[in-house]
């Protein structure tokens, strides 16, 4: 399935610090190996444009769901799973740095819902985007459009707390404390989550988590190392504590993922 998905690096360079990749998939629901699929939490935020073949979005920590036509995700250690409505998957979307919701609005990140409206975010930039997207004859065109929407509605702001931070997190793999964070970044442990939660939408401590399960699912699917090992390479106290946080996180025992992880479609690596 990973050779369905096209990916492209942002062209313009300021995106690029921001933008990790953007991404276009099109395919038969009847080729997919699973229909209804759970998202790993990821330490990054996601935006998608689904064209006419929308997705059924289910939170099941808040047993709610959403049918998803153009949406951008906010960090969240929420049970969500996603299922196609129709038979065909088709998305262009981006994965974008967990701080740039921020630069898209002035609002408390982490007030905002588990999944927003791109309008709301864009506004009348979001109507030229899907009338200009569906004229594109290839996805290289479309991830200009893509680029053109970000560049249009970007704001002017200082994140450089959070991302010092951020980079910080990842730089450690997740193996670092709130105190040693505090103290690089030069701000008290409040004010530093106050940050978090006003520009990413979560804690630290959350984020760090996020990253931690993402290196334990990569460690998963590209190697052979058992789940004890898994667990103490991320810092876990045994495998029964990563195990509980995986179930409690992802609703799924870390045996079960291992084994579907093939089928996967939107595994964020």
């Amino acid at each position: 399935m990973e050779n369905d998905f096209i990916i492209e690096k942002p062209f313009n360079n300021y995106l690029q610090t921001w933008v990790d990749y953007y991404f276009f998939i099109e395919i038969p629901v009847n080729k997919l190996k699973l229909n209804e699929e759970f998202i790993f939490p990821f330490p990054r935020i996601t935006f998608g444009y689904f064209f006419e073949h929308p997705f059924l979005v289910t939170n099941h920590s808040t047993n709610e769901n959403y049918s998803a036509e153009m949406i951008i995700s906010r960090i969240s250690t929420n049970q969500i799973s996603i299922k196609p409505l129709t038979d065909k998957v088709k998305i262009i979307g981006a994965h974008i740095k967990p701080y740039a919701l921020a630069l898209l609005t002035n609002d408390n990140i982490s007030e905002k819902p588990w999944i927003i409206k791109t309008e709301d975010l864009f506004k009348k930039e979001a109507k030229r985007f899907k009338k200009k997207i569906d004229s594109c004859s290839n996805p290289k065109e479309m991830f200009t459009e893509v680029e053109n929407v970000f560049l249009s509605s970007v704001l002017t702001k200082d994140l450089s707390i959070v991302i010092s931070a951020i980079d910080l997190i990842e730089e450690e793999k997740g193996n670092i404390s709130i105190s040693k964070l505090s103290e690089n970044t030069g701000v008290s442990t409040r004010t530093l989550r106050n940050h978090f939660y006003k520009s990413v939408g979560c804690s630290p401590k959350e984020y760090i988590m996020l990253v931690k399960l993402r290196q334990s699912i990569y460690q998963m699917k590209y190697s052979p190392d058992s789940l004890t090992s898994v667990s103490y390479s991320q810092n876990f106290a045994d495998q029964a504590h990563f195990t509980n946080t995986v179930k409690n996180i992802i609703g799924t025992h870390p045996k079960e993922i291992r084994k579907n992880l093939p089928n996967f479609r939107f595994l964020q690596f």
